[in-house]
């Protein structure tokens, strides 16, 4: 028999659930309506702690009255809720706040005020009830949808902060149920394809039952006959529609022109993919490049056959405007000679160039681009 705290347990999800679990174990509902309840309490057996969950004095006050009566708390289930729609510019500032107080900070403060004693028994279950629009984002919910996708934010977190402490944490995210949750909000909503709330209920019996050491981290519950819940998606896609034989993987890192002066093509940057529509690997679209190692002493090579001593490599910055520290001059790496060692100074170097190349026809068309340079 375990020892459970629902918030909002007297009324729609909330009390369904504290009837499914109150006949094997020793459930307490927790509400700011003291009228709901007694009466919830009288129909279903269950114990209740009056509480407001946008008070954080007020709910650590209220914990700590159940644990003077029942020593721990084994789950701890935050179902609170309250419904907001319409466009941001036409909500009520009052409304807004009050929907993210009890929404999010009313789940944040009553698993805060709960944590110490499943910490010091070092065991517990923490299950958040959430909902679709805490995974997907619809038209004229952005207040409410916000409440909800800060409690998935923080139950991820959770599960991963809790798990030294034998402490589960997780998530429920159900579609459309038949609750009085939107008409409190005068909104209206037609529930012939809703989840109905027992149907929650099981679940969340059956995960209250497994072995401490099993965790759902989430549960996505939906009806297959609601065409808005089975649009939705909860795990944002990237479709990428890519013609393989666009595709030249290109590999190898930059060489440096050996002794023999033997000419090498450019160097070419790791990693890099050409993607130019027909590229071809061909000596035609990559002619080879003579690194110029001529001594400073030397006519210049001619401007076709010489490339930078320092190729340069394109970075960007990933997604970020980021600017780095500047780097100290230590942190520099030293420049490449290409000049002969000193003991062959005298020594003459001649640069023979290949036979003029035909123009590349990249060269004349600028839509042609190649992006491996």
């Amino acid at each position: 028999m375990l020892n459970i705290l629902i918030s909002g347990g007297s009324d729609g999800l909330g009390k369904a659930i504290a009837t499914k679990l109150t006949p094997a174990n020793k459930v307490i509902i927790l509400s700011h309506n003291q009228e709901k309840l007694k009466n919830v309490s009288k129909e279903i057996g269950c114990d209740f702690v009056l509480a407001d969950v946008t008070d954080y004095s007020s709910l650590a006050a209220a914990v700590k009255t159940v644990l003077e009566k029942y020593q721990e708390i084994n789950v701890l289930i935050n179902s609170a809720g309250i419904w907001m729609e319409g466009n941001l510019e036409d909500n009520d500032i009052n409304q807004i706040q009050e929907v993210l107080s009890v929404n999010t900070l009313g789940t944040i403060f009553l698993t805060k005020a709960v944590l110490p004693s499943m910490k010091s028994h070092q065991q517990g279950r923490i299950i958040n009830i959430i909902s679709q629009d805490g995974l997907n984002a619809k038209e004229n919910r952005s207040i409410y949808s916000a409440s909800k996708w800060a409690i998935t934010g923080f139950t991820k977190c959770l599960q991963k902060d809790l798990v030294k402490d034998k402490i589960g944490v997780m998530g429920i995210y159900p579609g459309l149920l038949k609750t009085g949750l939107f008409e409190k909000q005068g909104a209206t909503r037609n529930l012939d394809t809703a989840l109905d709330p027992t149907e929650i209920a099981s679940i969340v019996e059956y995960v209250i039952n497994l072995s401490p050491d099993v965790l759902i981290p989430d549960i996505s519950i939906k009806n297959i006959n609601n065409p808005n819940n089975m649009n939705d998606s909860g795990s944002p896609q990237i479709g990428l529609d890519l013609n393989p034989d666009m595709i030249t993987p290109q590999t190898g890192i930059p060489q440096t022109t050996p002794a023999s002066i033997t000419p090498v093509a450019s160097p070419i940057t790791p990693g890099v993919i050409d993607i130019t529509p027909g590229a071809s690997t061909s000596d035609d679209l990559h002619p080879e490049k003579i690194e110029n190692i001529t001594p400073v002493a030397a006519v210049p090579t001619p401007a076709e056959a010489v490339i930078s001593e320092n190729p340069v490599t394109d970075t960007g910055i990933h997604l970020a405007d980021v600017v780095p520290a500047p780097l100290s001059d230590t942190s520099l790496p030293g420049p490449i000679s290409a000049s002969p060692p000193a003991a062959e100074e005298a020594a003459s170097i001649s640069v023979e160039l290949p036979p003029a190349s035909p123009i590349n026809p990249l060269h004349e068309d600028p839509d042609l681009v190649n992006l491996s340079k």
